[in-house]
């Protein structure tokens, strides 16, 4: 995992670094990530040897000389959405502002008293992290092919056969629904919104009463029967990616 740390002060810095760490190796049972650090002392610097999709998460002092922390997380969002911005700072009057830029923390200084507030945030990206890499092996018309969950829209089962659809195409796969069932409804991003339909949350575009509508403009319906349980299951997962 690539992380960056970028604050004026050295001494910050390395206490970041040294809490991260120690992070790492409380949750080494539940993770198998070797972090790997690189600080920088402003934020043109870190600008300056920034590209999308360099680091999964950037921890960013609000006050520093020039580019404050937020004029910092301005750039990165508008890049990388998947990157996990964590502010640490002195001042809690730009918390509201972190919202704009997706941040998934907000940790007061000194770090060292607002532990939990810190592995709280790196919990969080670390999950995201581990959900990004998930993915399923199936047999296909063209063969055996590895899908990440992220660019699965939805599973349908037409005539006892399932299919997986993607943005750009289609895979019609062997199995029964049932072992599909079983291998995407315990991610929690996967949803059963009706008979032999799992919607993948991240890209439902406008909960309608008796559909789904996706990013892609495809319609998918809602079970009657059940309704309610489906939509309090969308409206938990909402809110929760929404922070």
């Amino acid at each position: 995992m690539e992380i960056a740390i970028v604050d004026n002060l050295l001494k910050d810095r390395a206490i970041l670094r040294n809490l991260a760490n120690k992070y790492f190796e409380d949750r080494k049972d539940l993770y198998d990530i070797s972090p790997n650090f690189t600080e920088f002392e402003s934020g043109e610097a870190f600008l300056e040897h920034y590209t999308s999709y360099k680091y999964e998460i950037v921890f960013l002092d609000i006050y520093m000389n020039k580019l404050t922390g937020m004029d910092v997380a301005k750039k990165i969002a508008a890049l990388d959405r998947n990157c996990s911005i964590i502010f640490f700072t002195t001042s809690d009057e730009h918390q509201l502002e972190g919202y704009d830029v997706h941040a998934i923390g907000y940790i007061m200084k000194p770090v060292k008293d607002h532990i939990s507030t810190l592995y709280r945030a790196m919990d969080y990206a670390t999950n995201r992290l581990q959900m990004d890499k998930a993915g399923i092996k199936v047999v296909a018309e063209c063969g055996e092919v590895y899908l990440y969950y992220r660019n699965i829209l939805y599973i349908d089962c037409i005539d006892r056969t399932v299919y997986i659809h993607l943005a750009d195409r289609v895979f019609k796969v062997l199995g029964k629904y049932r072992d599909y069932q079983n291998k995407f409804l315990p991610d929690n991003r996967f949803l059963e919104c009706y008979r032999n339909v799992i919607v993948n949350m991240d890209y439902i575009d406008i909960p309608l009463d008796c559909d789904f509508i996706l990013k892609s403009g495809e319609k998918l319906p809602i079970s009657r029967r059940k309704k309610t349980n489906v939509m309090e299951k969308y409206m938990m997962y909402f809110i929760k990616k929404r922070g």
